[in-house]
């Protein structure tokens, strides 16, 4: 895998180097060019040699179309901004840009993209997507954006410490999590089984605790966007892991935590189960300090609950914003990035942190053979959660997102787990803020 992705670099570099490091504009000699013109703003991620290579394959498109194509790379933390600012401003909004679910539900109910379904079947035709993950990025029944592929929240596990404890199977429930992590602990030597926190801006948790309520049978709404958060399955989840924290099992400190709180602490040996991206994976993959704690952890995809094993999708891909003046253009440019060479060529320089979208990678050497990156698929095939799973309206979806931001479910157990409210006080501030959210929204 080195081997091609230094000859894919290798490649790329050659490509972009007349370029800045920020943006390209390539214009093909004409032979047997279509013509038009189509401006790209992409999110950076976190390889530099990724973005060069998204950034090639769009200039290479140009030089085979006969398209002028501006491409404009953007960090995540001023991607929005900037857009916002080119959308109130009525110009200089790109025709495509890499999006997700939470982008576009930010603009409800005047949601700048189009409607791209039928572009998205027209793909699933020719390579089916993966069930879940196309399930997951329809709002309402619409996709406003063409999956591309997939992030994903992996377990993981120190087997050193499960070993010592006497526990030979990993742990498949949360109810396995939960007492393997007592048996692990030593609070006494600061080492607590479960690194599963709660801060006030820890979104890793947000989503990890969600994602075991609902794993439960426990929902914020219902699928016609009611209020449901009220119920007994996540009074018992959220008293099940408060008292885990009372216990010693989970770090004093995890109330305190961002989103860097969790694989902090696996990282310098202080918890046993953690649940991160694989970027975790990586950290200890590429650093010789970490190289025994990546000997002595199992990395695997999260557990099931009593009712469910539904993970959360974090899927992206591209939208064709409603400004965009040659949709059959831009449509053109989409396909051009998802065609099978070049397409599976990039998803294994960026494995694990990306998941392919499509399923034919379950036949694919790269996403079976190894044992993360298989971990990683079983992950995508799950993930169908979304930010108030299950509502269907997209009313009730853009509620849902925006009130993600607030991080109710990390302030529940907070409250809770750290005695500052009683469990029906912060279960009604809860609903009192969604119903906050509702009236806002649209």
């Amino acid at each position: 895998m080195r081997k091609r992705l230094c000859k894919i670099t290798t490649a790329v570099l050659a490509l972009v180097t007349m370029v800045g490091s920020s943006s390209v504009c390539a214009v093909a000699d004409g032979s047997g060019s279509s013509g038009g013109e189509i401006t790209v703003w992409m999110e950076k991620i976190f390889s530099d040699e990724a973005n060069a290579q998204m950034e090639a394959r769009f200039k290479q498109y140009g030089e085979e179309k006969g398209v002028t194509v501006h491409i404009e790379q953007i960090g995540a933390t001023d991607f929005m901004t900037k857009l916002n600012a080119a959308i109130e401003a009525g110009q200089g909004v790109p025709d495509i840009i890499s999006s997700n679910t939470t982008k576009v539900l930010n603009y409800y109910p005047n949601i700048p993209c189009q409607d791209v379904t039928s572009l998205v079947e027209e793909i699933n035709k020719d390579r089916p997507y993966i069930e879940a993950l196309k399930a997951g990025t329809l709002i309402d029944g619409v996709n406003y954006y063409v999956p591309f592929d997939s992030t994903s929240c992996l377990m993981f596990v120190r087997k050193d410490k499960l070993k010592e404890a006497g526990i030979s199977e990993m742990p498949s429930t949360w109810e396995d999590v939960f007492a393997d992590a007592k048996a692990i602990s030593d609070p006494d030597h600061d080492f607590y089984g479960l690194g599963m926190g709660c801060g006030e801006n820890d979104d890793d948790d947000e989503n990890t605790l969600r994602q075991y309520c609902w794993n439960e049978g426990g929902y914020l709404f219902d699928k016609d966007g009611n209020i449901t958060a009220d119920n007994d399955v996540i009074r018992k989840c959220v008293e099940n892991w408060a008292q885990l924290y009372k216990d010693g099992v989970i770090p004093p400190d995890s109330s305190t935590w961002d989103s860097g709180g969790n694989n902090g602490s696996y990282l310098a040996g202080r918890t046993g189960i953690v649940f991160n991206a694989p970027t975790l994976y990586n950290a200890m993959k590429g650093d010789d300090q970490y190289k025994e704690l990546l000997e002595n952890t199992a990395v695997l995809a999260p557990p099931a609950g009593s009712d469910n094993s539904v993970f959360m999708s974090f899927p992206v891909g591209f939208s064709i914003m409603n400004t965009c003046k040659d949709t059959e253009l831009a449509s053109d440019v989409i396909r051009y990035m998802v065609d099978k060479d070049w397409y599976d060529s990039y998803m294994e320089s960026v494995a694990p942190i990306f998941a392919p979208a499509f399923e034919d990678a379950n036949s694919n050497p790269t996403w079976t053979d190894d044992e993360v990156n298989a971990q990683v698929m079983k992950y995508v095939e799950n993930a169908k959660g979304y930010y108030g799973y299950p509502v269907e309206s997209i009313k009730g979806r853009a509620v849902a997102a925006k009130h993600y931001f607030t991080f109710p479910v990390g302030k529940l157990f907070n409250q809770v787990a750290t005695g500052a409210s009683s469990i029906d006080d912060a279960l009604s501030q809860m609903v009192s803020s969604i119903e906050d959210f509702q009236d806002q929204v649209g």
